[in-house]
């Protein structure tokens, strides 16, 4: 059935060898290898510290990423487009000043989250030693994980995505396969605290490198430049797209935090391991918005709109091929590699296709964030994160209690789909532009090319 999808859209985009360009399947390549290294690094740290701290390692983290990406306030995305858009119009000022003010914004929030999640930690309800331990490495590297979104979003704007998520990808994992490697060998112990400091290492490592290797491309660009600002429209931009941060981030943790309240810390880490499983088929939607999201503004930009249209409906029609097939396959092998994270984690085994499910059905609404975000409605596209994120909560508190980890699955795939539902109606309606599989309409494809 993926293959019949992935030809259907070769037909449709009048597809030959070099109809996808080489940084979309570089970039869909890297997002499988990254896949793999990811399921090995969680796999290695589940099984030298054990079911219980291994729950409490991956709710800290979970609280990291809502944190870290909620610092960004939006300005990761208003990076990504306007960067983008300010490309296609060699507009180098407004690019220049958009950076000065994007950095200044992330930077200053991410400092104040840190030093109220810290005051939390240490002053709020009483913790554990080592969940203090956890938590203080951990949210001391808030600022560095919004640098990280911030390099990440220039990246793509400049439509050089592996820049951007290359050292993300790669490096994270391999610092903790590195490191779990080295305390193996050398018959050191290890807890939680061990492994969020190889996370740690590795996300220094990552911004060090993304860092070095977007700094010759903005200092070719932007040399001699005097920048440009226009405040108040970007602000009143980040705004609303900030809220989709942190909606978005919440929605897709939501279920684990929930867990955790209701669960001991032994079920948070199998439902994790399970959602890791399944986190391998967000990456084929992932990596295609980090070859398209820039484009979709670019040719936004240009008026382009039949182009647009194409190129949507071609990512709809290829990510929703590709997460079928690898919903069938995790589907038939969930046991064995949740066995792989030690004894007892088969018995999230049965909730791998629910979710699995809930990708499949989010690939096939389309790519409704990234087109009411890099066309100027994100406002919509906030309302519709709020909306579904509502729901999420909401089922997550009534289903849990009563169906444990089956709840919050069935509680995520439905609040997924309904989200799905919702960004691809706002599309429709306020842009015009048709996002699920099989109903986009493609005009002149015979001969028009779209690269993605």
């Amino acid at each position: 059935m993926g293959a019949g999808l992935i030809d259907a859209v070769k037909a449709r985009m009048a597809f030959h060898p070099g109809g996808f360009s080489r940084t979309g399947i570089s970039v869909m390549g890297l997002r499988i290898g990254a896949a793999g290294l990811a399921f090995i690094a969680q796999v290695a740290a589940a099984r030298l510290v054990g079911a219980e701290a291994f729950g409490s390692y991956a709710l800290v983290l979970v609280w990291l990423l809502l944190l870290g990406h909620g610092a960004t306030v939006g300005t990761n995305q208003l990076v990504c487009r306007f960067v983008s858009a300010y490309r296609a119009k060699s507009d180098a000022g407004a690019m220049l000043g958009l950076l000065h003010f994007s950095f200044a914004l992330a930077l200053g929030v991410s400092v104040a989250v840190t030093l109220a999640a810290l005051a939390v930690v240490h002053f709020g309800p009483a913790l554990s030693p080592q969940i203090i331990a956890l938590a203080t490495l951990a949210f001391l590297v808030i600022p560095l994980l919004v640098l990280q979104e911030f390099l990440e979003a220039i990246a793509r704007g400049l439509d050089k995505p592996l820049l951007g998520i290359g050292p993300t990808m790669l490096l994270r994992h391999l610092a903790i396969i590195s490191g779990v490697g080295f305390v193996f060998v050398t018959g050191g112990s290890a807890d939680a605290v061990t492994i969020m400091s190889f996370t740690v290492g590795g996300l220094v490592a990552s911004v060090a490198v993304q860092s070095l290797l977007l700094w010759g491309e903005l200092k070719t660009m932007l040399a001699g430049v005097r920048a440009s600002y226009q405040v108040g429209y970007w602000f009143r931009t980040a705004l609303p797209v900030a809220l989709l941060d942190a909606s978005e981030v919440l929605f897709h943790n939501a279920d684990i935090l929930i867990l955790g309240l209701f669960m001991p810390p032994e079920i948070v880490a199998f439902y994790f391991a399970a959602t890791r499983l399944a986190q391998i088929l967000s990456y084929v939607p992932y990596g295609l918005s980090a070859a398209t999201a820039q484009k979709y503004a670019a040719l936004a930009a240009q008026g382009e709109r039949e182009k647009l249209q194409n190129l949507v409906s071609a990512a709809t029609a290829l990510s929703t091929g590709l997460a079928i097939a690898g919903a069938l396959f995790l589907w038939v092998f969930a046991s064995p590699l949740l066995n792989l994270f030690g004894d007892g984690y088969d018995a999230a085994a049965a909730i791998v296709p629910v979710l699995c499910l809930g990708i499949v059905l989010a690939c096939a609404l389309g790519p409704g964030e990234d087109i009411l975000t890099m066309m100027g409605a994100e406002r919509l596209c906030a309302l519709g994160f709020f909306i579904a994120l509502v729901v999420n909560l909401a089922l997550n508190f009534a289903l849990i209690p009563l169906l444990g980890m089956m709840g919050a699955a069935i509680a995520t795939v439905t609040a997924l789909t309904l989200r799905g539902v919702i960004l691809a109606i706002f599309a429709h309606r306020r842009l015009g532009i048709v996002l699920p599989a099989g109903f986009g309409r493609i005009a002149g494809t015979a001969h028009q090319e779209v690269r993605i």
